[in-house]
């Protein structure tokens, strides 16, 4: 299926100024605040597990420490083959500008030289940081709904996961993989909070609304998700969504259109947002996006009736906020997310068999509902 999908958009899809870009983001998370992060100490290796969207002849890794307490000191890293503590093929040694042990400063991120590593969509990869002097505070993306492993000392260059004794649910300091040799034309990224990030989906086994998404188009599928985010304001689990936009969207390798759904947040908080606030909102990402060339969907707000912080100053929020994406004109297109999952009956709830027992959740066959929505000719 995918290699008609690859064939279909060379071929029907794109124009002769659509080249394919050097570089298209095949995988990424979005890093955030530190809230409880489980990997402690100053010399370890973390073996972040990531499943790519897109196949390439060599790959590039982008390093963040953008959150962290101080500065990372990365003593190797390495990409290889696998779905597991241990890899399939020897790893690949990482250089950045030609060094294989470098320092990330706090606040910053760092891009890798290309490594020669055949890789294939729907296949995942090990990338393994082993942080020669780590900050009391790193870098993580928490929800990641994969296991990744952590080894004391430097064991990057392992292929045999024995080392890597303890399991972790998060992907540390780690936010891009991106393909070189890949003929489609850009990536997908989706900018958004716990629903993106696909809270209530079966970890492990590649459930969000985005794996969905990215199992029906050839283009690369990026996750830019944060529970708790919200898109005006910054939160726990992170800055706003407006904020982040530029890194977390815009500086994405070979980024083509956002798909934007925020806001569920917002009207839940304290003080809770208004139409109008979220609306300005909603044009600030826009422009941002447009500055750069890079399209926009918006996305409707899902249903959250029977949520316990349902009320209905709230949803009439919600459907002043969806209304204005659908008939505004003001996005490059519309993905109609509450229109595929609620309840026909009871437009404010979501339909049974796609609720979590919160409410405003959304179950395995619920993501995929999502998922099926976006309108693959918008992309």
């Amino acid at each position: 299926m995918r290699v008609l999908l690859v064939l279909a958009l060379l071929l029907g899809f794109t124009t002769p100024a659509q080249s394919a870009p050097a570089w298209v983001a095949a995988w990424g998370s979005a890093v955030q605040t530190p809230v409880s992060p489980d990997v402690t100490g100053t010399a370890y290796t973390v073996r972040n597990v990531v499943r790519l969207t897109v196949g390439g002849s060599s790959v590039r890794l982008r390093l963040s420490n953008v959150f962290s307490s101080g500065d990372l000191t990365v003593g190797r890293v390495t990409v290889a083959p696998g779905n597991g503590a241990a890899a399939t093929d020897t790893p690949r040694r990482v250089s950045f500008s030609g060094r294989t042990s470098v320092v990330v400063r706090r606040g910053a991120e760092l891009l890798s030289d290309p490594v020669p590593l055949r890789v294939a969509a729907d296949t995942s990869v090990l990338v393994s940081i082993y942080a020669s002097k780590a900050p009391e505070v790193p870098t993580y993306h928490r929800s990641a709904l994969q296991t990744n492993y952590v080894a004391a000392g430097d064991h990057a260059r392992d292929v045999a996961g024995d080392a890597f004794t303890q399991k972790t649910g998060s992907w540390y300091y780690l936010s891009e993989v991106s393909v070189g040799g890949s003929p489609v034309r850009g990536s997908v990224v989706a900018l958004g909070d716990s629903i993106t990030d696909g809270s209530g989906s079966t970890g492990g086994a590649h459930r969000r609304w985005t794996d969905v998404l990215a199992s029906r188009t050839p283009l690369g599928v990026v996750n830019s998700g944060i529970s708790g985010n919200q898109l005006l304001r910054d939160g726990t689990y992170g800055v706003s969504g407006i904020a982040r936009t530029p890194r977390d969207v815009l500086a994405r390798a070979g980024v083509r259109t956002a798909i934007v759904l925020e806001g569920i947040n917002d009207i839940k908080a304290s003080p809770e947002a208004t139409f109008e606030q979220l609306r300005t909102g909603y044009q600030q990402v826009i422009a941002l996006a447009h500055q750069r060339g890079v399209r926009v969907l918006g996305a409707t707000i899902t249903p959250m009736g029977g949520y316990s912080g349902f009320t209905e100053k709230r949803e009439a929020v919600r459907s002043a906020v969806n209304a204005w994406i659908r008939t505004s004109g003001e996005f490059d297109g519309v993905v109609d997310f509450d229109a595929a999952v609620r309840d026909p009956a009871r437009p404010t709830w979501l339909l049974e068999p796609y609720a979590r027992p919160d409410r405003l959740h959304l179950t395995d066959a619920g993501y995929e509902a999502m998922g099926r929505a976006v309108d693959l000719m918008l992309l």
